[in-house]
């Protein structure tokens, strides 16, 4: 089940998982105001719906057209559904105009509120705290109704899922229900009814999964994101009354989005595209010089390539980075199939001078901080690139497993020759002649030979990287043979 799980959302970037998510959520609550559970008018809330996301797109358009930005139509799509979401379908006209405002200033947000070219507060929620404060419009949160808790779980557990969030989302709403709680148990109304009544009535799965867990609002780091579920959790659930500034969930959001951008890249990163060299028969290595790029071995960017008709998998992809922290070129490395998608293409097409740009650097795939650590690094196919990362900036000798079908279909083999590590290519048709240096083993990444090669009595971190299905079988060989830090990255193709 979970494979088919896996392999179903890796078809899927994680806005579009976000935009079917609030789509298929939509459709539940306009049925459900259909058959009267939910006491809205459906038509209030389809014209809601058409009002809020044409405006977004609009906006979004003419925003970057004055700011000169490129822009990404399926962000904004995210921002009209939400704010759709979580105001009162207006059933007048003024009511209708002032939503479309709401809209508009989140939308700007994006493109005024910025600091070297990073837009810092969630766009929807930026909105609903400007229309709360301002006057203009109240989001009631009508999506937390006991009605809509299947389905708002379900999205937003694939979100988090997808994402690699769980445990962040899960945090937040045990942080946010236990304050519940407590405040009932302190007030002396705590009961089972009541406490269940609370919580559906606090939109805490909605936040979790679609609104905390937008990347570019959240810190690069997964212990950094938790501190700022808690401290959104805390907030999102408290009394605080400050003039006529109420606490709610997206003004907790915006505090939260203040302490991300602390820790976060200070701005949209440019690199300049210099060329490419084929590092193996399907895998290409891209050059781009980038000053200023702060990032940990290990860590990955997330670039952004406009191109027309792009396909499903969209504009934006993630690729680890390749080089060394503090120099001015860096590397990414690609799988190019047969069929490849618009992105690729797009890459493939770069002429030297060409610019892109890279919307956040994140990522906990990283070397432990102290040195004397043995580490042992399982690579499957590109999901080499990380560890050469690894070699490229750190003199600690390493060991490698690196699994492919064929040596052809390596990457990075003139590369790895360069550095302190030993090396062992596992594959089904091994040549040892190719570099005497380096051990083969022929077959594949089994329990037996997993065994043979890892000196479990040093008990080293082990690092695993490559396609999901290999890095899921491969963590359980390592825990099965008793180690116990295990670091997971996955590759879906990148």
């Amino acid at each position: 089940m979970k494979r088919l799980v896996d392999s179903l959302l890796n078809t899927l970037t994680m806005y579009h998982i976000v935009v079917a998510g609030l789509v298929a959520m939509s459709i539940v609550a306009l049925l459900l105001m259909i058959t009267g559970t939910i006491i809205y008018n459906p038509v209030a809330f389809i014209v809601s719906l058409i009002v809020s996301v044409a405006t977004a797109l609009a906006s979004n358009k003419l925003f970057g057209w004055l700011f000169g930005v490129r822009v990404h139509s399926e962000s904004a799509t995210i921002t009209g559904l939400i704010i759709a979401l979580v105001f009162t379908p207006p059933i007048t006209l003024i009511l209708g105009l002032k939503l479309v405002l709401v809209v508009m200033i989140a939308m700007a947000s994006k493109y005024v509120i910025t600091i070297r070219n990073r837009h810092v507060f969630n766009p929807a929620a930026f909105g609903i705290v400007v229309g709360s404060v301002s006057g203009l419009a109240y989001a009631t949160w009508w999506i937390a109704t006991p009605a809509m808790i299947p389905i708002t779980f379900i999205v937003a557990v694939a979100i988090l899922y997808k994402t690699k969030r769980l445990q962040m989302g899960a945090l937040f709403v045990a942080v946010s229900v236990g304050l519940l709680g407590l405040q009932a148990v302190i007030d002396g109304s705590f009961s089972v009814d009541t406490f269940v009544s609370a919580v559906t009535s606090w939109p805490l799965l909605f936040v979790a999964g679609v609104m905390l867990s937008e990347p570019l609002t959240l810190p690069p780091r997964r212990h950094q994101q938790y501190i700022v579920a808690i401290v959104v959790g805390v907030l999102s659930v408290s009394a605080i009354h400050i003039g006529p500034i109420l606490m709610t969930p997206a003004l907790a959001l915006i505090v939260g989005n203040v302490v991300a951008f602390y820790w976060g890249n200070r701005g949209a990163m440019k690199l300049r595209y210099i060329g490419k060299k084929q590092m193996g028969q399907s895998y290409y290595d891209f050059q781009f010089d980038v000053p200023r790029l702060a990032f940990e071995p290990g860590q990955y960017i997330e670039l952004t390539l406009p191109h027309a008709h792009a396909d499903i998998r969209g504009q934006r992809r993630v690729f680890t980075i390749v080089g060394v922290p503090g120099d001015e070129q860096v590397g990414v490395g690609i799988r190019l199939p047969e069929k490849a998608s618009t992105f690729k293409k797009a890459l493939m097409a770069l002429k030297p001078g060409d610019t892109l740009y890279g919307v956040r650097v994140a990522g906990d795939f990283i070397l432990p901080a102290d040195p004397n650590i043995p580490v042992v690094c399982i690579a499957g196919g590109i999901g080499v690139t990380p560890f050469i990362s690894y070699m490229m900036a750190s003199k600690r000798p390493i060991t490698l497993l690196y699994a492919v079908r064929s040596l052809d279909d390596a990457a990075y083999l003139q590369q790895l020759k360069h550095y302190n590590a030993d090396v062992t290519i596992i594959s089904p048709d091994v040549e040892k002649s190719s570099t005497p240096a380096w051990n083969y083993c022929n077959g594949e990444l089994t329990y037996d030979v997993i065994k043979t090669l890892v000196d479990v009595t040093k008990q080293p971190h082990v690092y695993i990287s490559g396609p999901p299905a290999m890095v899921i079988s491969t963590k359980k060989i390592v825990k099965s043979l008793g180690i116990s830090s295990i670091h997971t990255d996955h590759f879906t193709g990148y």
